[in-house]
């Protein structure tokens, strides 16, 4: 165990978000409109009505990591989010994985929310170039985020009462045409192209559960606008949970309208977009269009909350000091006005708009969320080791019935992983190798100038506390 970080970070950002705007962004990068007809729609055509099993065991382990990142991100409220949570737990070789992990985590995300923006589109607009209106929509995006915080969190919580407001429209639309019996939500079947239905099985539902997982992720986010946040380090737990919570009822809610209100489950199935094939046959297609827009809003919205989120990590690594200079000092730059990270931020942008350019097909690559796994087992491991290593720690917000979370999310998330695609393992696990071999060759021979661990920053709300101590690398 290393001594205790005795400086804290220097006061860079503007501190200028409320709790709720807090809130409104993290549900923004989450967008629970989006998740649900991108992630679920997947689950749809690969499982069928099993898809209710996934979300909802899903759901059962995305409250467990949220409690993990609720207890840890209030103990180490830095806008650097997980990674500086696990590089403060387990050491800064971990640390950097967990940056890493994120970073392509998030990108990928970016690139295939703009792709997926023009084809909610073409029912209004069926000439517009996808990839081209994606770029376009990821610079917008990006000029948006460079801005002060309180203006994205104004923009982004427009547009995430439009959101929220499809969610609605889908529940109530699908419950009021109910044409199968509730017990299709644990019937386990899907139906093949010629109709004929068949059994998905325990391990199809546990496969699914990495996608369902997917759906919900985002709450942790609350922890990077952390440092823009007024109020105290328990509030930082309370925006964790509050997303979740709203995450996970309005999806479950809008998966059992969408099963329940197919008027086939083989039509649904066997659908390109079974969302849309439900709303369809229940509401007509002037209503169909009406959510195709609110759905591209939906993913706007997300990629403004992504390109805010992810140039602030950008930025921590750059205050961390992970590279050479002077590109450190570029990245941690902070606009003289608008007190944002706005080269870090540039620079995501920019490396979003280059991706979604060369690529040609709008789908979220399944190796994303054998990462997000990944994530969610070194949160768990970060939150048990702490309970052991940090004792003295101050945790303004506490899970409760410890250690159930941290088991839960090791047991379910541990059984998922196993039963996805080797391919997908293998490009994570060259992924993690990659990360490991430059902290090993740059970050580790320079322990005292570069990845460095600061103490967070007090807030006037709530004055200096002593800080917890430092696992050693």
């Amino acid at each position: 165990m290393s001594s205790q970080p005795t400086k804290s970070y220097t006061q860079q950002l503007s501190r200028s978000l409320s709790t709720v705007g807090n809130l409104g962004l993290t549900l923004s990068f989450l967008t629970p409109t989006v998740s649900l007809f991108l992630t679920a729609s997947v689950l749809l055509t690969l499982t069928g009505t099993a898809t209710f099993a996934s979300f909802a065991l899903a759901a059962i382990a995305a409250v467990a990591a949220a409690y993990c990142f609720a207890e840890l991100g209030s103990s180490f409220p830095v806008v650097g989010g997980q990674y500086s949570i696990d590089m403060r737990v387990l050491g800064r070789p971990v640390g950097f994985i967990a940056f890493i992990l994120f970073m392509t985590l998030v990108i990928f995300t970016i690139s295939a929310a703009a792709l997926i923006f023009g084809i909610y589109l073409q029912p209004i607009w069926g000439s517009v170039n996808v990839t081209l209106i994606g770029c376009v929509m990821t610079i917008v995006a990006t000029v948006v985020s460079v801005f002060g915080i309180r203006f994205g969190a104004l923009v982004t919580g427009a547009f995430l009462a439009l959101e929220l407001l499809v969610i609605v429209v889908v529940v109530v639309v699908g419950l009021s045409h109910a044409h199968q019996p509730v017990s299709t939500l644990w019937s386990l079947h899907s139906y093949n192209a010629q109709g004929h239905q068949i059994s998905v099985g325990a391990t199809g539902v546990i496969s699914g559960i990495a996608i369902a997982l997917f759906a919900y992720n985002g709450f942790d986010t609350a922890v990077v606008f952390s440092e823009e946040t007024r109020g105290t380090r328990r509030d930082v737990g309370r925006v964790v949970m509050a997303a979740v919570a709203i995450a996970v009822v309005t999806e479950l809610a809008a998966v059992i309208a969408i099963v329940l209100g197919a008027p086939s489950l083989s039509a649904m199935v066997n659908s390109s977009a079974p969302i849309s094939y439900v709303l369809n046959a229940d509401g007509g297609s002037t209503l169909n269009d009406a959510i195709s827009v609110g759905v591209a809003i939906a993913l706007f919205n997300a990629i403004i909350a992504s390109v805010l989120a992810m140039g602030r990590v950008v930025y921590s690594s750059a205050r961390d000091n992970a590279y050479p200079q002077p590109i450190n000092g570029w990245l941690a730059s902070i606009h003289p006005r608008f007190k944002t990270p706005w080269v870090a931020t540039i620079l995501l942008g920019v490396a979003c708009t280059v991706l979604t350019a060369l690529s040609d097909v709008a789908t979220l690559v399944t190796f994303v969320s054998v990462v997000l796994c990944v994530l969610y087992v070194l949160v768990a491991i970060s939150a048990l080791v702490s309970r052991y290593t940090q004792r003295t720690m101050s945790r303004p917000f506490k899970m409760p019935l410890w250690p159930v979370p941290v088991v839960l999310v090791l047991i379910g998330v541990g059984l998922t992983l196993s039963k996805q695609k080797g391919s997908d393992l293998v490009i994570v696990g060259c992924i993690i190798a990659g990360s490991a071999l430059y902290y090993a060759i740059y970050l580790l021979p320079r322990p005292s100038t570069h990845w460095i661990r600061l103490a967070p920053i007090s807030t006037e709300e709530e004055p200096v506390q002593e800080q917890a101590p430092v696992a050693a690398p």
